[in-house]
């Protein structure tokens, strides 16, 4: 056998066992359980929604979560033992816990974080009460309600993230409290969206009648839908929302903007009226038309509004016929900053 032989004998036997393995990363020396948040809000989208999975939504549930860290696989079921402590809002001035009438938790303490996950979910089925109360609405950034939960003990994980605090008797709510911020507890914001709520693309014409009996016609779109001016239409009740709207005069300069409420019935016909503080004198009506438009390859919901005011510092009337394509719902992630009392 030459030596070439061999030497290639060699190095086929070498790369052979430098081949691939799997590799295996050691878990942590310590589990722990905790709440990822301490003051998330979580938005209920309620009606379609093209951008996530809005199934527990429609069905006036949510999610409170639980997780574990330290290891990268789970291979047993973990139990994270928890309360209602609505001593977590003594001291604070800006929510105040969601009512208990509002709402049952279906699935009593401890919550499970089953093996093959990391993650436990605490589910809390809302009734008709919280969604006919005006607090249970709220502008992007700020929420009123909360369900106040916190941790009292867990089983087969070694430890609980309660924090280090920097004072005798501390809040858990106040930073300055702690050298280390604890996470043993959520302040669950919890609010939500009506199906007619979202950025809509509108277009549209708005007749203007002068003093004289004179119209002047303004024409308010671009080629493309998606091109069409961008506005908002914000939640104001379980069946109601808000738009504006400017006050169009040709080349006259306009006096401002309205402001109009859109009141819906259970067949998704609306009445338009003028909202609080609008001194326009809206009157008209209205239709929420599922999948009757499209942009971007997709059907869209559209509004289709009809309605005439009043503009009297300038004895002018107007009637408008607008045609609203929904762009999205507007929802992002939200967290809220505690606000104490002193």
């Amino acid at each position: 056998m030459n030596l070439k032989y061999i030497m290639s004998l060699f190095l086929v036997l070498g790369l052979a066992a430098c081949s691939n393995q799997d590799i295996v990363y050691p878990d942590y020396d310590i589990q722990a359980g905790y709440f990822p948040y301490q003051t998330p809000v979580r938005t209920l989208i309620l009606g379609n929604y093209d951008q996530g999975i809005n199934e527990n939504d429609n069905n006036k549930r949510f999610e409170i979560g639980v997780t574990m860290s330290g290891m990268y696989e789970n291979d047993e079921d973990r139990l994270v033992h928890f309360e209602l402590d609505n001593s977590l809002l003594d001291n604070v001035a800006n929510v105040q816990a969601l009512p208990s009438e509002y709402y049952s938790i279906e699935a009593q303490s401890p919550v499970t974080i089953p093996a093959g996950d990391t993650k436990g979910r605490i589910t809390v089925q809302l009734n008709d009460a919280f969604f006919n109360d005006p607090l249970s609405i709220a502008p992007t950034g700020m929420v009123n309600y909360v369900v106040p939960v916190r941790i009292t003990r867990v089983e087969n994980l070694d430890t609980l993230l309660v924090g280090e605090s920097a004072v005798e008797n501390p809040s858990r709510v106040n930073p300055a409290d702690w050298n280390v911020l604890p996470k043993d507890y959520t302040l669950f914001g919890i609010k939500f969206i009506n199906q007619y709520h979202g950025h809509y693309l509108r277009r549209g014409v708005d007749v203007m009648t002068d003093a004289s009996g004179n119209e002047v016609e303004n024409v308010y779109h671009n080629e493309y839908v998606v091109r069409d001016e961008v506005v908002m239409v914000s939640t104001s009740g379980n069946q109601s929302v808000t738009l504006e709207n400017n006050v169009r005069r040709g080349d006259n300069a306009s006096p401002g903007s309205l402001m109009m409420e859109l009141v819906f019935g259970n067949d998704n016909q609306c009445t338009i009226r003028s909202a609080e503080g609008d001194a326009y004198n809206i009157s008209g009506s209205g239709t929420f038309a599922e999948d009757a438009g499209e942009w971007g390859d997709k059907a869209r919901d559209v509004l289709y509004l009809d309605y005439s005011y009043t503009d009297a510092a300038n004895n002018e009337t107007h009637a408008v016929k607008d045609t609203l394509v929904i762009r999205d719902r507007a929802v992002t992630f939200e967290e809220f900053t505690v606000e104490l009392e002193n």
